[in-house]
């Protein structure tokens, strides 16, 4: 006779426990992620599980242990390795302590990200990770309402536990670069929709470099409803045709620069000999392109790491550094030089 249990309705944790030959309490320990389990009697109750179909019942557990073991995220898209590389650490950290993740997209929107904020509640999150440090005015109101530990990425925000880097210094450390290699007329394309705070201050960045240099970012050489790659390359032909075409340009993004350096392939220019563009992220495939990438280098892994750390470690009740502060790096590559002779002049 075959050691499974008749079963007529819903599978119970004793069913389990009979099919894989363990109590129920090893049962429970397998299914709450305890490591203290040997390895052939989890694979008993995993095996058992899938046999049977057992489902755990979260709404109950969630009554009972007050958690539901599962953290929230909200970012602004999900079409860039900007925001995809730290969610894919940040939920491998959290993974690894039991937790699953509950992802939404706000779009830039901070309508959205509220609504989303909303029914991530609803859905009981234990905890929650944001993008940046502007957003509705009652966002915060409705976290700390619900007295759920949250934390701001990418923006330091004094108010609030965050981790991120000054992008302000940050955009002041590349503009610099390009100022050093003779630029004196420059081009941004970037999107900055009015919830990016980080484009914000990294346009503030470039324009404090530029006026300590004596010069200025045309108004006409300033793109900022650049998203996608094909919108990046239409933004450079704007800025080659315009009433100031730059010789070098600073894109939001490594995404953004591969579209302007399209655009400014098909107009035969050389790059860096006509014109330099640079990028930020430092994305995996920027040292790969035709013409390598300059960019600032973020700890993109290390954004959603440390995130993971902070509210794992706040809802264990654990001492956690409430602000980390990353330091960006500039990393030189082939897709900047020396401004044109005739632009010097």
């Amino acid at each position: 006779m075959s050691d499974k249990p008749a079963l007529s309705g819903r599978v119970s944790l004793e069913d389990v426990a009979l099919l894989a030959g363990v109590s129920t309490a090893t049962v429970s320990r397998v299914l709450n992620g305890s490591a203290t389990v040997r390895q052939s009697r989890r694979e008993a109750v995993e095996r058992a599980c899938e046999e049977l179909g057992y489902v755990i019942n979260r709404a109950a557990r969630t009554l009972a242990s007050r958690r539901s073991m599962s953290i929230g995220a909200v970012v602004p898209t999900l079409a860039t390795e900007t925001f995809s590389r730290p969610l894919a650490a940040f939920q491998q950290k959290i993974h690894q302590s039991g937790y699953t993740l509950l992802l939404a997209n706000s779009d830039f929107d901070p309508d959205t990200e509220l609504k989303e904020v909303n029914k991530l509640v609803e859905y009981g999150i234990d905890a929650l990770m944001l993008v940046g440090n502007s957003h509705h005015p009652r966002l915060w109101e409705r976290i700390e309402q619900q007295a759920i530990p949250c934390i701001q990425t990418f923006s330091v925000d004094e108010r609030y536990p965050g981790v991120g880097y000054d992008n302000e210094q940050a955009a002041g450390v590349l503009t610099t670069h390009l100022l050093a290699l003779g630029h004196k007329t420059f081009g941004v394309i970037v999107g900055t929709p009015p919830s990016n705070d980080r484009v914000s201050d990294r346009l503030t960045g470039t324009r404090q470099a530029l006026a300590a240099a004596g010069l200025n970012l045309h108004e006409a050489n300033l793109i900022n409803c650049a998203f996608t790659m094909n919108q990046a390359r239409q933004a450079m032909f704007r800025l080659l045709d315009g009433p100031h075409p730059p010789t070098a340009v600073i894109c939001g993004n490594d995404l953004l620069a591969f579209g302007a350096m399209r655009a400014a392939s098909e107009r035969y220019l050389r790059i860096p000999g006509d014109i330099s563009i640079t990028g930020f992220n430092d994305y995996e495939y920027a040292e790969h392109l035709e013409h390598p990438l300059t960019t600032m280098r973020v700890e993109l892994d290390r954004i959603g790491e440390i995130a993971a750390d902070y509210l794992l470690a706040t809802l264990n009740g654990e001492p956690a550094a409430r602000q980390t502060l990353l330091q960006p790096e500039l990393i030189v590559r082939g897709s900047t030089g020396s401004a044109p002779r005739a632009a010097i002049r």
